[in-house]
């Protein structure tokens, strides 16, 4: 760091004059200039600074300069007005050494960077430095503008700017640069020059007749000139092989899974094709495949196809059959394939929609399931009924009408049960809607007793009902006989039971002695029947007449 101290002249002027003049009164101290540095490269950046006090009035004013002046002349000026301040300031300007403003070659240069301030108000004062530099030649960098990998059988442009390490606007430009390539063998397979363009860039058109695919040594020579230092720089240049295509030609979208003991396997077969970029086939590669289960080799069928025959040795589900295609020529590609492994597909058909058994009876179901694949093997059938009340089991064979015995306990519920038809194996699926309805039937267990029974009026009974299982059944239709009637006098739709029912009796029935016959229905119960003898009673009037006697009359 340069520093002077200098022309430090404060002053503390009170002008007296007449009084036509007005007053006026500044304060000036100049206390140093310096640079960052004494030694600088071309590129490099000269940061000037400078301290000082400059209070003034209104009426005053002050002008400050910078400027550097190389060994080609001046090559800088910084030039402004301050206003006034009494405190310390500090003043900072830059100028960024560029080539065409100096020569320093081997030795270097001297140069001058100067420092000048003016102050007036009513008098003038002023105050400079200057502080001698040298300037040196700079160093370069060269930095890559693409990447440096190049894809074989495609011509590709490389390019490099030499910039100064110290600033990249700064360009080694108009330049002869020498560019050495050689293999990884030190044999060279390119030797040239190459001018730099005003922007520091060079280009290298890379194609094949510069080598096969590998890793090449790309070397960038300069002996430099009056304002840079000679430099050598090398890279490496990477050659992939060339590009191609991999397609699939035919392949399976699905296939079935093999069988659970492995004894029955399906076969995918996959056929390829590997060209170039120019549709040209390519005869010589290795093709591998690859899934979850397995892997093995393509066969060669000439024309670029390739072909293989895959078992699939595996259960249901989504695969991947992942090719890939390898030749030195060429980079590596890879192509994939989705097969849908499939189980085997079951058809459940019954010999009826639905069966009905009473409660606490058996019932065998009778149906067929077939095979998609007939295997030669059983499979294990569930039969689970939709309330959860039972589930069963069965071993199936393709193609044979099988039966399956339900045997129905007194807590099965009454009603429609929806029984569904499944497998728990994962080689097989059933394909359509497989189930059955079975209705379960209960017993219904009835008493009647006859309250009274009037001719020509009501016939009033209490009626208890209860299922197998002793429970009460709700919402029952009653159908009352009399006689030898087929057809009912009344029918009472949907009551509850265990209560006291009133029905009227026929008017053209008689009274007397008659057989009263009860028939109940209720959803999914067995009907009942229940017949008495019931009189039927006649009603009279009896009056009573009493006649009071009075003494001896």
């Amino acid at each position: 760091m340069k520093r002077r101290i200098r022309a430090l002249i404060p002053i503390s002027l009170l002008l007296i004059t007449c009084l036509a003049v007005p007053v006026s009164a500044f304060y000036f101290d100049f206390q140093y200039f310096e640079t960052d540095k004494l030694v600088y490269e071309v590129g490099e950046t000269i940061n000037m600074v400078a301290k000082l006090i400059a209070d003034f009035s209104n009426q005053g004013w002050s002008y400050i300069s910078f400027a550097v002046v190389t060994d080609l002349g001046p090559a800088f000026a910084d030039e402004y007005f301050i206003p006034p301040s009494p405190d310390v300031r500090y003043l900072n300007s830059s100028y960024t050494i560029l080539p065409e403003h100096t020569s320093p070659n081997a030795t270097g240069v001297q140069a001058f960077v100067l420092f000048n301030i003016e102050i007036f108000n009513t008098v003038s004062q002023g105050a400079g430095d200057n502080i001698e530099i040298t300037i040196v030649r700079g160093h370069l960098d060269v930095i890559p503008q693409t990447p440096l990998i190049v894809q074989s059988e495609i011509d590709m442009t490389l390019s490099f700017k030499v910039e100064s390490i110290h600033n990249s606007s700064v360009v080694y430009a108009d330049e002869i640069l020498s560019l050495q390539v050689e293999d990884l063998n030190s044999q060279t397979v390119l030797d040239t020059n190459l001018l730099t363009t005003t922007e520091g860039l060079i280009s290298l058109n890379w194609n094949d007749s510069l080598g096969p695919p590998g890793s090449y040594n790309l070397t960038l020579v300069s002996n430099g000139n009056d304002d840079f230092l000679p430099f050598s720089e090398s890279f490496q240049v990477t050659v992939l092989p060339a590009l191609s295509n991999l397609s699939i030609v035919s392949a399976p979208i699905f296939i079935h899974c093999q069988s659970p003991d492995g004894s029955h396997i399906e076969q995918a077969d996959i056929i390829v094709e590997h060209i170039d970029l120019n549709l040209n086939s390519i005869n010589d590669s290795t093709i591998i495949w690859e899934t979850s289960f397995g892997n093995g080799s393509m066969t060669n069928q000439g024309n670029g196809q390739y072909s293989t025959t895959i078992p699939f040795e595996t259960s249901p589900g989504t695969h991947l059959v992942n090719i890939t295609a390898s030749n030195p020529q060429f980079q590596i590609i890879r192509e994939t394939t989705v097969i849908n492994v499939l189980p085997n597909s079951l058809q459940f058909s019954p010999l009826q929609p639905s069966w009905n058994v009473t409660r606490g009876q058996n019932v065998t179901i009778e149906f067929l399931i077939e095979f998609e694949l007939d295997w030669n093997q059983t499979v294990q059938v569930q039969f689970i009924d939709g309330d959860n009340e039972f589930s069963l089991e069965s071993e199936i064979y393709h193609g044979i009408s099988s039966n399956l015995v339900i045997s129905t306990s007194s807590n099965y519920s009454i009603g429609p049960h929806t029984v569904n038809v499944s497998t728990n194996s994962e080689y097989y699926s059933f394909q359509n809607i497989s189930q059955f309805i079975l209705d379960v039937i209960g017993i219904m267990n009835l008493n009647i007793s006859i309250n009274s029974a009037f001719y020509r009026e009501s016939l009033n009974f209490t009626l208890t009902l209860l299922d197998d299982n002793t429970e009460t059944i709700d919402f029952i239709d009653i159908f009352v006989f009399y006689d030898n009637e087929v057809i009912p006098f009344t029918v009472i739709n949907y009551v509850n039971s265990n209560i006291v029912h009133s029905i009227s009796l026929p008017l053209w029935l008689s009274h007397g002695l008659h057989n009263i016959s009860f028939r109940v229905e209720s959803d999914y119960f067995h009907n009942i029947y229940q017949t008495l003898v019931v009189q039927v009673w006649m009603k009279t009037d009896i009056s009573i007449v009493i006649v009071m006697s009075n003494g001896g009359d």
